[in-house]
């Protein structure tokens, strides 16, 4: 055997193993770091398992050949993957799962047609989406982001819930006439004018700040009410101070007079008072005794008959039986 039939062989032989290598890769699940990685699967068609782009890969990610992935397709968050391109996918058993991917801002599916499910969120950079002959999705079909258009165009049956959302651009007039055509089997809504393209830092950012006035609510709350009881007590002290104390007498109480102070004679030691004399002619008296008045030596003695038996003392009174 020559040379030139040693080199021929080689070259077969080299071949055989790029191409034994090629099959191996397209039979299990691959992850794609870069795209020398991509270029391992230049000979695929199938797929057996998953594809999975790193969040290490940048750029361009094209698969010239794929048409089938058996498993699912997903570009982990935090990739700098700005454009995925699959020239010749039809099919892809698994779901596809494009989700806070903020670098991306192109996909190309145009050939995609059938889909077990589909995610694609909070993506800030991509604003239009199109699959033109994607036809059928088993599961879920959310879409979800600052999408300016979605274009469906060949779609025929989507199983599971839908959900779809873009910016105040996006129209959903297209998608809800498919609603009524009956397109969508399970759960169906369109909405435009809000963005799911909140990181996770923002998100803990607003959860952070809610906390915060929360608790700036609560302390001046707290504030307000404790100013308010010690206005309160305040008010309560100054009340107390200004009242005199409960054992001193009220100044609105009138001061007792001083009462005269009279010496009280024992019964024992009064004395009988002296027995009246008469004087003059006697008179008859209601009580039965007599009571007399001195006369005057100038004028003729006058009997008196006095109601209370008493002495008479002026001439104001006159006796019962006297003639005027």
């Amino acid at each position: 055997m020559n040379f030139p039939s040693y080199l021929l062989l080689a070259v077969l032989w080299q071949t055989a193993s790029v191409i034994a290598d090629d099959n191996n890769s397209c039979k299990s699940s691959v992850t794609i770091n870069s795209q020398n990685d991509v270029n391992n699967l230049t000979n695929c068609e199938t797929i057996q398992g998953s594809v999975t782009i790193s969040s290490s890969a940048s750029g361009t990610i094209t698969l010239s050949n794929v048409e089938e992935i058996n498993g699912s397709f997903s570009v982990e968050s935090g990739s700098s993957v700005d454009n995925l391109v699959f020239p010749k996918l039809e099919t892809l058993q698994g779901g596809l799962i494009l989700d806070n991917v903020d670098s991306l801002s192109h996909i190309t599916f145009n050939t995609l047609e059938k889909a077990s499910s589909i995610s694609i969120t909070g993506n800030s950079n991509l604003k239009n989406l199109m699959f033109s002959q994607l036809n059928e999705v088993d599961g879920d079909l959310k879409l979800t982001g600052s999408f300016s258009s979605v274009t469906l165009p060949s779609l025929d049956q989507v199983k599971g819930q839908t959900t779809i959302r873009g910016s105040s651009s996006m129209s959903c007039s297209a998608l809800d006439a498919l609603k009524s055509e009956g397109v969508f089997t399970g759960s169906y809504s369109c909405s435009s004018g809000s963005s799911d393209s909140l990181s996770a830092g923002a998100k803990a950012g607003i959860a952070i700040a809610v906390v915060v006035v929360v608790i700036l609510i609560l302390v001046v709350v707290w504030f307000v009410l404790r100013r308010r009881r010690q206005q309160k007590a305040r008010k309560r002290s100054a009340s107390l101070e200004s009242s005199p104390p409960s054992d001193v007498p009220s100044s609105d109480i009138s001061e007792e007079k001083p009462t005269t102070q009279q010496q009280v004679i024992p019964v024992g030691e009064l004395k009988p008072p002296l027995p009246r004399k008469p004087v003059g002619p006697q008179a008859a008296q209601l009580d039965g005794r007599s009571i007399y008045e001195a006369s005057s030596p100038m004028s003729p003695a006058t009997v008196y008959h006095e109601m209370d038996a008493g002495p008479v003392v002026g001439s104001h009174q006159r006796p019962i039986h006297s003639e005027a």
